[in-house]
């Protein structure tokens, strides 16, 4: 008798680090190069497990059940779906970015709401399949196109049809959507420059077993203008790249930025 299988809803995100092949092209013959590079796949890797379970330590304290896989320079995070874990699944994509625009790299991604066959059992646990991959895939792959972190429009749907709260990504009075802005190609995506957003000073990535925590004093001053200050170096030393499609990106990140200092809504 074959068991029953069957998809179960979930969040999905699927990241990819924008130049990063580039980035070790040219670090042949360059050591700070790629000391650069390790230290960043060195961040990406210790989300890289099966299983593993995502807690913040902060306030209320909150375990969730994600699991992630890292190949090559993508990542792709998946979650059953709880309303209440969605807002931790946007402060890990938070703190993974910050840290990589720290190093001039930046990210493009996209996250989803559907379908996708949770792994049962040690014999499974590198199986990954599900609708809801593929989508999120072509989204980041077609659709995003610039280094924004696409937010689909049913999950969008979603999120405001259940209030969910932002914190611990956003205010602990904050609705999550009011995080969520719409660009001009009338594209949802994460505002991940924010000013609410929490980023706190020395704030850091705790790992114990199976366990990571994003840990934070929440009397800490905010880190806004310092992330502020790691975009304005990846913009200087990439926007006159002589590559259009690179130019355009960081034309994209250029004003994104600056409506984000500005309040633009």
């Amino acid at each position: 008798m074959v068991n029953k299988i069957s998809y179960q809803k979930c969040f999905v995100a699927y990241l990819d680090i924008l130049g990063f092949k580039e980035r070790v092209i040219n670090s042949e013959n360059n050591r700070e190069g790629i000391s650069l590079l390790l230290d960043s796949l060195k961040i990406c890797n210790i989300f890289d497990s099966r299983n593993k379970k995502a807690t913040n330590d902060t306030g209320k304290y909150r375990t969730i059940n994600i699991q992630s896989r890292f190949f090559s320079d993508s990542l792709v995070f998946f979650l059953e779906v709880n309303p209440d874990d969605l807002s931790h699944l946007f402060l890990i994509i938070r703190y993974l970015q910050d840290r990589l625009w720290e190093k001039e790299l930046l990210i493009r991604g996209a996250v989803v709401y559907g379908d996708i066959y949770l792994p049962k059992g040690k014999e499974e646990r590198n199986i990954t399949l599900g609708p809801a991959i593929i989508k999120a895939y072509e989204l980041e792959s077609k659709v995003a196109i610039y280094p924004r972190v696409v937010i689909d429009k049913d999950l969008y749907d979603y999120i405001d049809a259940k209030s969910i709260k932002a914190y611990p990504f956003g205010g602990e009075r904050d609705k999550l959507k009011n995080y969520i802005r719409k660009d001009r190609d009338g594209i949802y995506f994460l505002d991940l420059l924010n000013k609410n957003v929490i980023r706190k000073k020395d704030e850091y990535l705790r790992k114990n077993n199976n366990i990571f925590s994003i840990v934070w004093d929440s009397d800490r001053e905010n880190q806004y203008d310092k992330i502020l200050s790691a975009v304005d170096r990846c913009i200087e030393n990439n926007i006159h790249s002589d590559d259009e499609t690179i130019r355009q990106k960081y034309e994209w990140l250029k004003t994104y930025k600056k409506q984000s200092e500005n309040g633009y809504i």
